[in-house]
This record gives C-alpha cells, sequence and structure tokens, in this order.
C-alpha cells in the first residue's frame, strides 16, 4: 500500500475560494492540507501573491478578518516553502502564473488550480494541472 501523501501546488484562487465558498471543492481541498493528508508546496512569490489577493477590496466582507488571518497563517506555516530553481516561461497569456509551473516543477508535484491558462495546459513536464474537482475524483 503507498502511504506516500499527495504532493501538491494550491493555486491562489483555490485557497480564497476555500473560504468564499465553505462547501465546495477547492474547500474540501483546504480541509485536506489544514489536516496534513495533502502537502502543500509553495514559495515567497505565490504566498506574496496570496497576500495581496486576499487583501483586494473585492474581498471586504466576503471574508471575515478572522478567516483571512487563519487561511493566511496555516498556509505559511504548513506549506512546504521551496525556492524554485525552474525558471521555466510556460504561460505566455499571463507570465505570472509561471510561478506555480516552476514550484510544481522542483516539487515534483500536481497543480490544482481554478485558472483557465494553467489548466488550459492539463500536463507539462510531467506535472498535472486540474481542477479542484478533478483532484478530488483523483484522489478517491
Amino acid at each position: 500500500m503507498n502511504t506516500e501523501k499527495v504532493r501538491v501546488v494550491l493555486d491562489t484562487n483555490i485557497i480564497i475560494s476555500a473560504f468564499i465558498s465553505p462547501l465546495g471543492a477547492p474547500a474540501e481541498i483546504f480541509e485536506l492540507f489544514l489536516e496534513g493528508n495533502i502537502i502543500n508546496y509553495t514559495s515567497e512569490e505565490i504566498i506574496k501573491e496570496v497576500v495581496i489577493v486576499i487583501h483586494r477590496p473585492e474581498f471586504i466582507g466576503c471574508i471575515e478578518h478572522h478567516d483571512k488571518q487563519f487561511m493566511l497563517d496555516n498556509f505559511r506555516t504548513l506549506s512546504l516553502i521551496i525556492k524554485p530553481n525552474s525558471k521555466d516561461k510556460v504561460i505566455k497569456e499571463d507570465p505570472k502564473d509561471d510561478k506555480f509551473i516552476n514550484c510544481a516543477l522542483d516539487a515534483n508535484a500536481t497543480i490544482i488550480s481554478g485558472d483557465k491558462h494553467l489548466l488550459s495546459l492539463g500536463k507539462y513536464e510531467g506535472i498535472t494541472i486540474l481542477s479542484p474537482r478533478e483532484f478530488l475524483e483523483r484522489l478517491k
């Protein structure tokens, strides 16, 4: 029996969605992460993006301040923070998405995202890019 935990890179939109819609697939994935059932790899660049996005005006009122703090604290504390050596330039339409690919390449992890640019790739250099629903289906 394989007891190795699934290695993932959570896209910013998954983390935000988990707190906007607590009953959706992103929330279920964030719960798996909090429970230690999946291992999330991230980078300082990804953490910086999460901090910036969570404080955007459109999320005032959608996500309570204490939930934002809980999410940020746990994301930083429970994730394995790496400094990716990969510098691939893959997403021409949205180059800032490359940070997720480069993190996943170095971590040998699956990307979980709702981003159309990433999802349209499906796979890249041996890493898989899945929607939250696809990830949960494969996990079962």
